[in-house]
């Protein structure tokens, strides 16, 4: 098939319309001007010629927002695909920054982190709403603080006995438990002793600050295969963008494209919160004591705006 050099030339213009919106915001007169500048066989542009470049990119899958008379991209067409961990680490360089005493070098790092995060995938961008941004523990009173448990605990879960922890839960009484020690997460500022409660077959986070005492018991730990399962269904654009975190499992694929997800490790609790923050793409299957226990949460959140 022949191309026409007509059907070239606006080819070439359709992308040099996506590498200047690329590099920033602009209007269709600084997209003309640009053609206009640039253009040997200066050529007459209108205002609905280059609304026809940016609808062909729309089509393409590239998307805008028009603020005042400007065209932002939300999406680059170089794209970075990060996890956690490299959010967390975009975080700290943004974080150091702010102690820097040079404002030029300051600008610099800010520009850059902007222009990094018009580059992330839809993804990175989900993630990044999920996940908290980390705070950094003042070494000389939060770390003396947390060193002396951080250090026990951790010899508790190498030991793999049960233990009987004391500690009050939020916006609960003071509470003892019978748990298995599974290992200390880190979360922001904010530290846990993660543990397996045979009791309700599931796992717990438990935040240091709420621990009141922590007795080690002569009793083996037998958690082996003893998890209750949790499976919720997520759809439409979620369900394609979505990565599973550690402990999650892909059960299936629904012939709408929705899927259905199997965690068996995350805290019950800290599930649940991340999972109302999906709203109506997500769905908690079973056990039905969980959907119930999500559908309170709707009810308190939706009581809020009555």
């Amino acid at each position: 098939m022949k191309t026409s050099k007509k059907t070239s030339d606006t080819s070439v213009r359709v992308l040099e319309t996506l590498k200047i919106l690329s590099k920033d915001s602009a209007s269709i007169q600084d997209i003309i001007n640009y053609f206009e500048k640039f253009d040997p066989n200066n050529r007459v542009y209108t205002n609905e010629v280059i609304l026809k470049y940016i609808n062909t990119l729309k089509v393409f899958g590239f998307r805008f927002v028009k603020k005042k008379d400007k065209y932002i991209l939300l999406n680059a067409p170089h794209q970075f695909d990060f996890n956690e961990d490299n959010l967390k680490a975009i975080s700290l360089i943004e974080k150091f920054s702010g102690f820097l005493p040079e404002e030029n070098i300051k600008k610099e790092i800010d520009e850059f982190l902007q222009e990094l995060e018009k580059r992330f995938s839809d993804n990175t961008k989900l993630l990044l709403n999920r996940i908290k941004k980390p705070v950094f523990i003042n070494l000389e009173s939060d770390y003396k603080k947390y060193s002396t448990q951080i250090k026990e605990y951790e010899k508790y879960c190498l030991d793999g006995q049960r233990l009987k922890i004391t500690y009050n839960p939020p916006q609960k009484t003071e509470l003892s438990i019978m748990v298995e020690p599974n290992e200390i997460k880190y979360k922001g500022s904010e530290i846990y002793l993660s543990v397996y409660n045979p009791v309700l077959a599931q796992v717990q986070d438990i935040n240091f600050d709420s621990i009141l005492k922590v007795e080690q018991l002569p009793l083996k730990s037998n958690r082996a295969n003893m998890l209750s399962s949790i499976t919720f269904q997520l759809k439409d654009r979620l369900a394609k963008v979505y990565k599973l975190h550690d402990g999650e499992k892909l059960l299936q694929i629904k012939s709408d494209c929705s899927i259905i997800i199997l965690n068996q490790t995350e805290d019950r609790t800290l599930l649940l919160k991340r999972l109302m923050r999906y709203g109506e793409n997500c769905e908690v299957i079973s056990p039905k004591s969980l959907r119930e226990e999500m559908k309170e949460l709707i009810k308190s959140a939706l009581n809020n705006y009555c």
